[in-house]
């Protein structure tokens, strides 16, 4: 399973922190959590877990930082700064939840199991069920009758 579930993780944060920057930029005491650019900070000073992967020119190096499907960005998310900018979106979107339209355009699938009350609207219910989702594949992939069985690791 590798680098698919960092993957959705990263995905998962990604589109929290759009969804925080449009719902929350410009408000009064908000200080936004600029997970993206945080991130890709970490992984330009320490470039030793990537370097060899991302070749080209540097757009496409900056690029492929950020979305890259071997997601060399899992061995950032234990920095410092990254942590901090982590926990500073999930606490905006804990404080401020992001409103059903934004889900919607952001997070169809995950909004619609907010709208059948299968998960809550909170930042980490919304990553763990991005995650869940590609899970589930590989379960199916792997012979299971449900793409909804989810490893116990998840349920941590």
């Amino acid at each position: 399973m590798g680098p698919a579930l960092t993957f959705a993780f990263r995905e998962a944060v990604f589109i929290l922190g759009f969804m925080e920057a449009e719902w929350l930029a410009g408000r009064k005491g908000i200080r936004l959590s600029n997970i993206q650019e945080v991130l890709d900070r970490a992984m330009a000073r320490r470039p030793a877990a990537w370097r060899r992967y991302y070749t080209g020119s540097e757009l496409r190096v900056q690029f492929a930082r950020k979305y890259s499907y071997s997601d060399r960005s899992r061995y950032y998310w234990p920095d410092p700064h990254v942590q901090t900018a982590l926990n500073r979106l999930i606490s905006n979107l804990e404080e401020h939840p992001v409103p059903m339209t934004l889900l919607s355009q952001f997070l169809p699938t995950q909004y619609e199991r907010v709208r059948s009350g299968g998960v809550r609207n909170r930042p980490t219910d919304l990553i763990y069920d991005r995650i869940r989702s590609v899970v589930g594949d590989y379960a199916f992939a792997c012979g299971c009758q449900s793409r909804d069985i989810v490893p116990a690791l998840l349920l941590l």
